[in-house]
């Protein structure tokens, strides 16, 4: 399978400007066949309960067993937070800035999963029997896992150990946080050692996208997903329901559809607030 990645890849690629698009669709075709079907791909926005919203992120890995994205539109999707196993970044060329993004954007989605809102089985026990009772909301912490899959790189060395080397410079930031990098053109996989600090890794300089699959199925064994607590998305800080008018803004903006305007700048609140009024 990683092979037949490769091969596609390496057949599908006319020049720099659309390798990370080809890789993308590639990576998604291969992943929609190996992952459990429990989950799904998807390209969009993720978003918390309290209306915090990540970037466009270009691979979500969602469950589907038991949610579903709240907005699907034009081949994007807006992820609730609960329903995200992993995501991936996809770069034609991997350099330092675009990996300072990258991580930038995990920080915000690592900040996100700091609060899973979930409806649980109630199992209780009664003499020699388990009984199942009315299910009940719980609040998890654990946070989507984070990769970066690029087609080539620059600036990280020219040897495996020269960029696992430089990848552990860079992450030693204790604000910093991945689970792996792949790197196509040159067969490498590095990724962090479980419960260490992010700047500790493993890896291989061989077999680099079958590296980058078995950690995605690996990291799926014990990751749980319940169905979400939707009614976390509804109550404000005191209880009280949010106008319908004001949670379908705070839909709207986490959607990106206002993020920025027709020139790329980042509009303030009271800008997406007019734009919304407009578009209404």
């Amino acid at each position: 399978m990683a092979r037949q990645s490769r091969d596609e890849l390496a057949t599908s690629m006319p020049h720099m400007g659309e390798r990370g698009r080809i890789a993308e669709e590639i990576i998604k075709g291969i992943l929609t066949r190996i992952l459990p079907k429990r989950f799904s791909i998807g390209t969009g926005v993720i978003i918390a309960a309290n209306g915090e919203a990540s970037p466009q992120i270009d691979i979500v890995i969602y469950d589907i067993f038991h949610n579903a994205p709240l907005l699907s539109e034009f081949g994007a999707c807006l992820f609730p937070v609960e329903t995200v196993y992993a995501t991936i970044e996809v770069k034609s060329l991997l350099n330092k800035a675009e990996f300072e993004k990258s991580l930038a954007a995990i920080r915000t989605i690592r900040k996100l999963g700091e609060q899973r809102h979930y409806i649980v089985p109630n199992l209780v026990v009664e003499g020699d029997r388990v009984v199942p009772k009315e299910p009940v909301p719980k609040t998890r912490d654990v946070p989507p896992r984070n990769y970066v899959l690029a087609f080539a790189q620059d600036g990280f060395g020219k040897t495996f150990a020269d960029f696992k080397q430089r990848l552990s410079a860079i992450l030693g930031n204790p604000e910093t946080f991945i689970h792996g990098v792949c790197i196509l053109k040159d067969d490498w996989f590095a990724g962090r050692v479980a419960h260490k600090p992010a700047s500790e890794l493993y890896g291989w300089g061989k077999d680099g996208l079958m590296r980058f699959y078995t950690s995605l199925l690996k990291g799926q064994r014990n990751y749980t997903i319940h169905p979400i607590d939707l009614n976390a998305y509804l109550p404000d800080d005191d209880g009280a329901t949010i106008p319908r008018a004001n949670l379908d803004f705070r839909l709207f903006c986490s959607y990106g559809i206002i993020r920025e305007d027709h020139l790329g700048r980042t509009q303030t609140p009271r800008q997406s607030r007019q734009a919304w009024d407009g578009f209404c």
